[in-house]
């Protein structure tokens, strides 16, 4: 399902400064990308095409971890193409990333890295940082991804909904990820774990240029064994694309991502059978792929649903 983001240009300091301000009203997931959406990826396209996703292996319903930026690229490119639309991240022959060029249908001189036609792309660094710190009904930013300025409590699993309320996140000491469905409180939008649990990529370049297709890319959010300041509005950290996965920690076990999508609602049709038609039953899709954004113009994707922003 999604979560609503109306269009807005406030902005608010932290790192980058400024950050947050995004035009367009776009939807964002309400969980981080599964494990078992991987496997799906794989048995269906990735594995046929030599393109299969390495990831750790917790369980089904664990966050799918230790997955690069090209291989979450990868990932979100065949939501779209197995959905009828435009591909949003260009790859050569040889399976490396390249930047669209004006000759291409889908360029956007503004963003290279996206392609305009596409339904499902990786969060910008706005996106993701309006998602998780922006509060529509106050209009303010806040310091941490729960809707506070004070740091969450450290728990190992949780909604929101226990003794701690919604300040909550998987971080400080804890020895792995929780399940998606509960890794922690709430941002002001409804979208869970975007502090604490596991890192998170952004599609933009660290430098904020996205001019090349070998520049380091953002990640932020903290993760299960990560002090609070992390978590905060403050730090955001960078990787390579291709081998990001072994980034800042000497272990990189903590990079996962969430996909964005579309301009046109609900991208992937119900038939009759009630399969939405991405190779998930409408049931796995209702905590699986709420793990999307969906935009009108740039696209966060929620398939079946979302976080309207």
């Amino acid at each position: 399902w999604r979560l609503a983001m109306p269009a807005t240009r406030m902005i608010r300091g932290g790192d980058p400064y400024p950050a947050g301000s995004v035009a367009y009203a776009y939807n964002m997931g309400k969980y981080e990308v599964s494990e078992d959406m991987i496997s799906k990826y794989n048995l269906s396209y990735g594995n046929a095409n030599s393109l299969a996703i390495t990831k750790d292996t917790r369980g089904v319903d664990k966050p799918a971890t230790n997955v690069s930026w090209n291989e979450a690229a990868r990932f979100t490119n065949w939501l779209n193409t197995s959905s009828g639309y435009a591909a949003a991240y260009k790859f050569d022959v040889n399976g490396d990333s390249q930047v669209w060029t004006i000759s291409d249908a889908g360029y956007a001189a503004l963003n290279p890295y996206r392609n305009s036609l596409a339904n499902y792309v990786l969060p910008s660094m706005d996106e993701w940082y309006k998602a998780a710190y922006y509060d529509p009904t106050t209009t303010t930013y806040f310091d941490y991804a729960t809707g506070s300025n004070t740091a969450p409590a450290a728990v190992v699993s949780g909604n929101g909904t226990g003794s701690n309320g919604n300040n909550e996140a998987v971080y400080n000491g804890q020895l792995g990820p929780a399940d998606i469905t509960s890794a922690g409180g709430l941002s002001p939008y409804g979208i869970m774990g975007l502090g604490g649990n596991v890192f998170e990529w952004e599609e933009t370049s660290f430098d904020l240029n996205n001019s090349s297709s070998s520049s380091a890319r953002g990640f932020r959010g903290g993760y299960w064994n990560i002090n609070s300041l992390a978590l905060s509005s403050s730090p955001r950290s960078s990787g390579n694309p291709a081998f990001g996965r072994l980034h800042w920690f000497p272990c990189r076990k903590s990079f996962v991502f969430r996909s964005c999508g579309a301009r046109t609602g609900v991208v992937c049709s119900v038939d009759t059978a009630g399969d939405h038609g991405c190779g998930l039953s409408k049931a796995e899709e209702e905590i699986t792929l709420s793990t999307f954004v969906l935009l009108p113009f740039v696209f966060r994707r929620v398939a079946g649903g979302g976080a309207r922003i």
